[in-house]
C-alpha cells in the first residue's frame, strides 16, 4: 500500500538521519553511496580522457553526458519493471556486478595503450550505463522499502544525500587519481568500489525485500500497468512537466565543467563543491518541506538554478566558481528532492521501482537531449553563451509550468 499522508508525516519531526539506525537501511544506503559515487567518478574521468582525447572539443566532451543517460533512458523503465517484479537483492547484485566489470574494462582500455579513441570510451561508457539504468531506480525503490515504518520523509532525503555523497566524494576523488595516478588507476578504483557496494546488498536478509513474482508472462503487462499508473496519476504528470525543462538544462553543468577548469584538481574541486551545496540542502529540505508547499519549493529552486547558471560562466576565478557551483548544488537538492518526496508518497509499493524508473526516464532524457544541444551550442556560441541560453530556456520552462500544482488535490 502506499504511505497515506499521515503516516508519512507522523516522523515529520525526526532528524532526517534516524533511518540509518536500522542496520538493512544503512547497509543499502552505504551501497548506494558506494555505487553511485563509483558512477560518479566514471564519469568526470572519462570527461577528462575525452578532453585529452578530443583537444577540448566541446560537443566531444557533452557527448560523455548522453552516453551516459542515453542507455539509462533507453532501459531503465524495463529495468524498473524487473525491480518490480524480482527479488530487488539479486537486481542490485546484478547492476554492481556489471559496473564493476565495465569500470575494470575501461582501466584496462585506457591504461594498456590499446589505442582507445573518443569513440571506443563513449561506448564502453554506454555499456557501463547499462549498470546504471538497473541501479538506480531499483535502490531507490529499495530505500523506500527497507526504511522503517513512518519514515519515508527521511529515507527519501537520505537516499538523495547519497546521491549527493556520493557526488562530492566520487569527482572530489577522481580529481585527485587522474592529478596523481591518470585514469587507469581511477576506474579500477570504480571497480573496487562496486564490488564494496557488492558485499554490502548482499548483507541485508532477502527477507527484507518485497518478494517478486515470476516474470514470464508478466513482464510486458507489467511495464505497461507502470507506464499507465505514471500517465493517468494527475500528481505524477505535473511533477515531471514541472521538471522537464529543468533536466533538459541543468545538464550544461555535468556536459561543460571540465571546459570550465584548467586541470584535474579543480575539476575534482568543482564537483565536490556542487555535491557539497546539496549536502547543505539535504540538510535544510526536512525543515523546508514542512513550512511551504512543494510547488514553491520547486519554483524557488528551479529560479536560484536558472540565476546561477547565468552567473557561473563570469565567476571571477577557481573559488568562486566553486561558491557558485555550491549554490547551484543546493538549488539541484532542492527540486529534486520536492518531486522525488511527491511521487514517493503517491507509488504503491508493487509500483514503486517502476514509476521512480519513469521518472528516471524523463531525467536522463533531459540529460541526453541537452548534452547534445549545448555541446553544439557551445561549439559556435562558446561556453559561456551556452550556459546563458540554458539559464534563459530553464526560467522560460518555469514561466510555462509554475502554476501546476504537485500537490495531491
Amino acid at each position: 500500500m502506499p504511505p497515506d499522508a499521515a503516516s508519512v508525516d507522523s516522523a515529520r519531526d525526526r532528524p532526517v538521519w534516524v533511518p540509518l539506525r536500522e542496520a538493512a537501511f544503512r547497509a543499502g544506503w552505504l551501497a548506494a553511496v558506494l555505487a553511485i559515487g563509483a558512477i560518479w567518478m566514471q564519469d568526470v574521468a572519462v570527461a577528462w580522457v575525452v578532453r585529452e582525447l578530443s583537444g577540448g572539443d566541446p560537443l566531444a566532451i557533452a557527448l560523455v553526458q548522453t552516453a551516459t543517460s542515453l542507455p539509462v533512458m533507453l532501459l531503465v523503465v524495463p529495468a524498473g519493471t524487473l525491480g518490480d517484479l524480482l527479488d530487488r537483492r539479486r537486481v542490485l547484485a546484478i547492476a554492481v556486478c556489471w559496473l564493476a566489470a565495465c569500470g575494470f574494462v575501461l582501466a584496462w582500455a585506457v591504461g594498456s595503450g590499446s589505442g582507445v579513441g573518443v569513440t571506443g570510451v563513449l561506448a564502453l561508457t554506454a555499456l557501463a550505463g547499462v549498470g546504471k539504468a538497473l541501479a538506480l531506480p531499483t535502490f531507490s525503490a529499495a530505500g523506500a522499502e527497507l526504511a522503517p515504518h513512518g519514515e519515508l520523509r527521511q529515507a527519501v532525503a537520505l537516499y538523495s544525500v547519497a546521491n549527493n555523497v556520493a557526488r562530492i566524494a566520487g569527482p572530489g576523488l577522481a580529481g585527485l587519481l587522474l592529478y596523481a595516478a591518470g585514469a587507469s588507476a581511477t576506474f579500477a578504483l570504480t571497480a573496487a568500489a562496486n564490488l564494496l557496494a557488492l558485499v554490502l546488498v548482499l548483507s541485508v536478509s532477502p527477507d527484507r525485500f518485497a518478494r517478486g513474482g515470476a516474470v514470464r508472462g508478466r513482464f510486458r503487462a507489467a511495464l505497461v500497468e507502470g507506464v499507465a499508473y505514471c500517465l493517468r496519476d494527475g500528481v505524477y504528470r505535473r511533477v515531471t512537466l514541472r521538471l522537464v525543462t529543468f533536466f533538459l538544462c541543468a545538464t550544461i553543468v555535468h556536459a561543460m565543467l571540465p571546459l570550465l577548469v584548467d586541470d584535474a584538481r579543480w575539476l575534482g574541486i568543482s564537483w565536490g563543491s556542487y555535491g557539497a551545496g546539496a549536502i547543505v540542502g539535504a540538510l535544510l529540505f526536512p525543515r523546508v518541506a514542512r513550512r511551504i508547499r512543494t510547488s514553491t519549493q520547486l519554483s524557488l529552486g528551479i529560479a536560484l538554478h536558472a540565476l546561477m547558471l547565468a552567473v557561473l560562466p563570469v565567476a571571477p576565478g577557481d573559488w568562486a566558481r566553486a561558491v557558485v557551483l555550491l549554490v547551484l548544488g543546493s538549488a539541484w537538492f532542492a527540486v529534486i528532492s520536492g518531486g522525488q518526496l511527491q511521487l514517493q508518497r503517491r507509488l504503491p509499493d508493487g509500483l514503486r521501482a517502476r514509476g521512480m524508473a519513469v521518472f528516471t526516464l524523463v531525467m536522463m532524457a533531459g540529460f541526453a537531449l541537452g548534452a547534445v544541444l549545448w555541446g553544439a551550442l557551445a561549439r559556435e556560441a562558446g561556453v559561456a553563451g551556452s550556459l546563458w541560453a540554458a539559464a534563459a530556456v530553464s526560467a522560460l520552462g518555469l514561466a510555462l509550468t509554475a502554476r501546476l500544482p504537485v500537490e495531491a488535490p
